[in-house]
């Protein structure tokens, strides 16, 4: 347990800065391209994610399992790398080739023209990915979390020091959302580079050559099920992303309206949103070769203590933001984009990031576990109930009905992901995540309470200064009830 945090605790300082970086540079970008200009961009962007999810989500997970089976056997991690190399560079080109080759397809799905353009921009990002992810995906398996770290850091701040200087050539480009497309690509060319270097210099290349062969059956077929249940959640993005202004319009909205809360939602509001998954994220990379290493051992009781632990962790995290939220929703969302309805979202969606995490972490534990099938129809039976909500909802609450319908598709996963969980662990005892859940909502009352009145008390000084005060003490009452109830514990040292 103490590596277990150990590796959780490396993660999540790498992700934090990462993302911390990545949201800062986010809030720039949605200033300098504007509301409409962002939700064009995002739809490209969206497209690009669905190629990404089919080259980077399930073999990198299969790679990692793979490689934590015998960590120390190098003629056999050799193996497994060259395997993974040629899977994902192969499907990379052969999607690429798809979307040159295709491009009056995506002209028909795109409401947008310029869409397609800053989608073929992004293909070199593509396969520079592939031989990343894969690499990555190796020291994954071998727990070497401070590499992980590292590297997407790098990936990160390489986009940002790459953005700024393009700046300067603005009016070679069409639009800045091309800017953000080159920049995007130059940098994960830069990170996939610089991963190939140091993976290069930190291996011993001794031993029997590789023979990729017999991987690269069994790797396909691992990774194929987790890549479906990623690539159908990948796909419900962009559907998503056409259905909704379509019915936002057929409910009196136009269509440069329509697009432009789509990009405040997707580009303002659902990086806040998930900012709880950055930690989560942190926490679901530790567990896989943990959870793998216990049940190759049928340590059940182990396994159990392990998602108890995580679960638990999850809803905290979660509840650290839900209550401040929903207290000061909407000053965040004007102080960060001097957008009122970014804030308005916020503060009405922030109960979606607890199923959001939640999902996300019973996915991982499942994915762990051998049961990626289970994940695909879990997730499905929830998106069941998300397109409805995407169709009628929009008359009713405008933009609002993408974030129900993700809250109410991810609460339902999320509980189908449990009772398969519990089942697959012989689980007797109910893991207490409801009872959980229902004692951080009556804890969160009073701290939304406190941080709506702090903010009201305070109205004379500067909005910044203000979120900081009634953000900071909201957060330090939710601990101490926390402390006081004992949901946390604080270890201390007696002489």
């Amino acid at each position: 347990m103490r590596a277990f945090t150990k590796s959780v605790l490396t993660i999540t300082a790498f992700a934090v800065l990462t993302r911390l970086i990545g949201f800062i540079f986010r809030i720039f970008l949605s200033r300098l391209l504007g509301a409409e200009m962002l939700g064009v961009y995002q739809m490209a962007l969206n497209i690009f994610m669905i190629l990404l999810t089919v080259v980077c989500t399930g073999l990198p997970l299969v790679l990692s399992r793979e490689v934590a089976k015998d960590p120390t056997n190098q003629t056999r991690t050799r193996a497994i790398t060259s395997a993974g190399l040629l899977i994902g560079v192969t499907t990379a080109v052969i999607l690429c080739g798809a979307v040159l080759l295709g491009h009056r397809f995506f002209n028909l799905i795109f409401t947008d023209q310029r869409c397609l353009a800053i989608l073929i921009i992004t293909l070199p990002a593509l396969i520079a990915s592939s031989v990343y992810s894969v690499l990555r995906a190796i020291w994954w398996g071998e727990k070497k979390f401070l590499l992980l770290g590292l590297t997407e850091l790098i990936e990160q701040v390489a986009r940002v020091a790459l953005f700024v200087p393009l700046l300067g050539f603005a009016f070679y480009f069409a639009d800045m959302a091309h800017i953000a497309a080159w920049s995007f690509s130059a940098a994960c060319i830069v990170s996939a580079t610089v991963v190939v270097v140091i993976f290069r210099c930190t291996r011993h290349h001794t031993g029997a050559p590789a023979q990729p062969q017999q991987f690269i059956r069994p790797i396909i077929k691992a990774a194929t099920p987790i890549t479906g249940v990623r690539l159908f959640s990948s796909l419900t993005i962009p559907l998503v992303t056409i259905l909704l202004p379509l019915r936002l319009m057929a409910a009196g909205w136009e269509n440069n309206l329509a697009i432009a809360h789509l990009g405040i939602i997707s580009g303002m509001t659902l990086p806040l949103l998930t900012i709880p998954s950055t930690v989560i994220s942190a926490l679901a990379t530790a567990l896989v070769p943990e959870l793998s290493n216990l049940i190759n051992q049928q340590q059940w009781t182990a396994v159990r203590r392990q998602i108890r632990t995580v679960l638990r962790f999850t809803i905290f995290i979660n509840f650290c933001f839900i209550p401040v939220y929903l207290a000061l929703g909407s000053p965040i969302g004007r102080f960060l984009y001097a957008d009122s309805f970014s804030g308005i979202y916020l503060m009405r969606s922030a109960w979606v990031m607890l199923p959001m995490s939640l999902a996300q972490i019973t996915n991982t534990t499942l994915n762990a576990m051998n049961h990626e099938n289970l994940t695909i129809r879990n997730y499905a039976i929830g998106t069941l109930f998300l397109l409805p909500i995407i169709w009628f909802m929009p008359a009713v609450i405008g933009a609002d009905a993408v974030l129900l319908g993700m809250g109410v598709a991810m609460t339902i996963s999320t509980a189908l992901n449990l009772l398969a969980i519990r089942r697959a662990t012989n689980w007797r005892s109910n893991p207490t995540t409801l009872p959980t859940i229902m004692i951080y909502l009556i804890i969160g009352i009073p701290v939304l309470a406190l941080g709506h009145f702090l903010f009201q008390l305070c109205s004379k000084l500067p909005l910044s200064l203000n979120l900081i005060l009634a953000g900071t003490l909201s957060e330090l009452a939710f601990l101490g009830l926390c402390w006081a109830t004992n949901m946390i514990t604080i270890p201390i040292k007696r002489q």
